[in-house]
Formats: structure tokens, sequence, C-alpha cells
């Protein structure tokens, strides 16, 4: 081979490999204006963020409501305490009953 083939593959190794660094630059380009998109979108809401915690409205306390009626709060709660005693006790006799047919000669690993 002589001069001219091997002049002519380098050259056409060259603009293939610029071609190549034009891609790969303007995948990067495209990358990077994406994500200047984003952060503009980002500054935006921040913004937003910035002026709403600025101007922020005064909250009043609400009124509690077990101080509007102590009774009934008291009521409701000795109504729980015992639904609670109840219901522990259904499950003591629930216990104790299936206890009582205990069979220890049955076995589901037998």
């Amino acid at each position: 081979m002589g001069f001219w083939t091997w002049f002519w593959v380098w050259v056409g190794l060259s603009v293939l490999a610029l071609v190549v660094f034009g891609f790969i630059g303007k995948s990067l380009f495209n990358k990077l204006g994406a994500a200047g998109h984003q952060a503009q979108r980002l500054a935006q809401k921040a913004q937003v963020l910035a002026d709403a915690m600025q101007n922020k409205p005064s909250l009043e306390r609400p009124q509690d409501s077990i101080l509007a009626d102590p009774t009934a709060a008291r009521a409701r709660l000795i109504a729980l305490q015992k639904s609670k005693v109840k219901k522990q006790q259904q499950r003591q006799r629930r216990l104790i009953s299936s206890l009582k047919r205990f069979n220890p000669n049955e076995s589901r690993f037998h």
C-alpha cells in the first residue's frame, strides 16, 4: 500500500472520529439544556415558596373541645376504659375455654 492509501485511511478515521465527537458533544449539550430547564423550574418554585414564607398568615389557636364540655369527655373516657376491660375479659374467657378443650395426644406434627 502506498502513501495515498494510508493518507485516505487516516483522513477517513479522523473524519469519523470528529463525527463521533460531534454526536457526543450534541448529546451533552442536549442534557445540559434539559438540566438548565429543570433548574429554571426549581428556581420558580423556590421563589414562590420564599414569597409564601415571608407572607405567613397569623394563625389563632383553636378552641379546645375538652375544655368546652369536660363531662362528656370524661364519660367517653370511662366508656372506653370499660370496653377495654370487657375485651380483655372476653379474650381471657376464650383462652380458658380453648385450654379446657386441649388434647395433648392430638398434634399436627404426628
